[in-house]
């Protein structure tokens, strides 16, 4: 039933080009769009028959044609008839043709489509103007042109079939793109969680000891039986968390994100795909800030959803800082010797000389909403501290003055960024 509606929407098309064209040769012989549009209709739909396909057009689109002859010249039947039933057999010999040359070959390419437009098409016309002149009418000029008509439009065939494949090509390209970019961003979230929660496990493990020496002094010190129970149950509550933690790291880890991971990919590449998916959050949330990255050299980055998560969070907060118009904010990425310098520069709110020393504590957060209550977790900069510093073994400072805008600067070596290191 699909391939049926797809022949009648071929049809249909077709008829409409016929309404397109110019009168050559002999009389009632025609030069249309719809021959252009044929072929390239039978390219695009594979599945469906060439013969039957154009055994339907060869009725409907002659028929429509002939109806619109005999309303707008007020033809009779007859001899609307006569003008269009030459066009029937085209179609029926160009299906026929197409579908020996092309259709039915297991290996099809642009040269076989191109020879199997250009032989459907000078037979066809050949076919149709011997059905005109009944034969004798066929003279050499006349084959000669027919060669021509048929090479031109051919022609025109291939060259829309390139464009549209190079198109289709572009867009799955660009969709490929964006399925990548997205997916880069959510496996740099991802990977950042479990970083941190891995990280909470030596907490876990340090708080569990401590709980259980103090269960142990409590004993010793012959202290009240409820505080020896509270000291023992602490330590239990501490242990099934850790089991739990154990259990969602495992979890997670087994998700089968690796699959779409690539070991190493360009620092320009890596910018390039964090600067798309910031530029769109800015777009979608209609922000006034303008966003640059600048980047004069190129590396290859080994862990790069690490150092795409920090950079991802250090830009957010930039942005989260950024509430006045015609705000800015600039990544710098720069090269000193065996080093990689990146720094992430906005003049927003700033931060309180008070409070610079703590911006990178757990919990630390200045981002409070009045309205809703909501306070942000404060883990991204704990997050990022912790990626540099123990994952990179490199450095981060910040610069920051109130309502003049603020400043994080990381230093990696280049060893580390590129994973040549034990």
């Amino acid at each position: 039933m699909k391939k049926l509606k797809k022949m009648f929407l071929v049809a249909f098309l077709v008829a409409m080009g016929s309404l397109f064209y110019l009168n050559f040769l002999v009389d009632g012989f025609i030069i249309t769009l719809a021959v252009i549009m044929l072929p390239i209709l039978l390219y695009k739909y594979k599945s469906i028959n060439p013969i039957s396909t154009c055994s339907i057009v060869a009725i409907i689109s002659p028929g429509f044609r002939g109806a619109i002859k005999n309303i707008y010249y007020k033809n009779t039947l007859i001899k609307s008839f006569y003008i269009i039933a030459p066009d029937i057999f085209f179609y029926a010999t160009y299906g026929f043709i197409f579908y020996y040359m092309y259709s039915i070959k297991k290996s099809k390419d642009f040269k076989s489509f191109f020879n199997a437009v250009f032989l459907s098409d000078f037979i066809s016309n050949l076919v149709e103007i011997g059905v005109r002149t009944k034969i004798s009418g066929i003279e050499i000029n006349i084959i000669k042109w027919l060669l021509v008509i048929a090479f031109v439009r051919s022609l025109i065939v291939i060259t829309c079939i390139i464009i549209i494949e190079r198109y289709k090509a572009f867009l799955e390209k660009q969709e490929h793109e964006i399925r990548y970019r997205q997916l880069m961003n959510i496996t740099s979230k991802f990977k950042s969680e479990i970083y941190f929660i891995s990280k909470n496990m030596t907490q876990i493990e340090k708080i569990m000891s401590k709980s259980f020496k103090a269960h142990k002094l409590a004993i010793k010190e012959n202290t009240s039986k409820e505080l020896k129970n509270i000291t023992i149950d602490i330590s239990k509550d501490i242990h099934e968390i850790k089991k739990d933690y154990i259990r969602v790291i495992k979890g997670l880890e087994e998700i089968p994100i690796e699959r779409y991971d690539t070991s190493k990919i360009e620092l320009k590449d890596l910018t390039k795909i964090l600067e798309a998916n910031t530029r769109e959050y800015i777009n979608n949330n209609n922000l006034d800030i303008d966003f640059k990255i600048d980047v004069n050299f190129n590396m290859y980055i080994k862990d790069h959803y690490y150092l795409m998560s920090v950079l991802r969070n250090l830009v957010n907060n930039s942005i989260e800082a950024c509430k006045m118009d015609n705000s800015k904010i600039v990544l710098e990425i720069k090269q000193a010797k065996t080093q990689v310098i990146f720094s992430i520069i906005d003049n927003g709110i700033g931060i309180e000389k008070s409070d610079i020393e703590y911006v990178f504590n757990p919990g630390f957060s200045t981002k409070f909403d009045m309205k809703t209550g909501n306070i942000s977790r404060g883990l991204g900069l704990t997050l990022v501290k912790g990626i540099v510093e123990d994952h990179f073994k490199g450095k981060i400072n910040i610069q920051s003055e109130r309502k003049k805008g603020t400043t994080f600067k990381i230093n990696i070596s280049k060893s580390h960024l590129e994973g040549n290191y034990a």
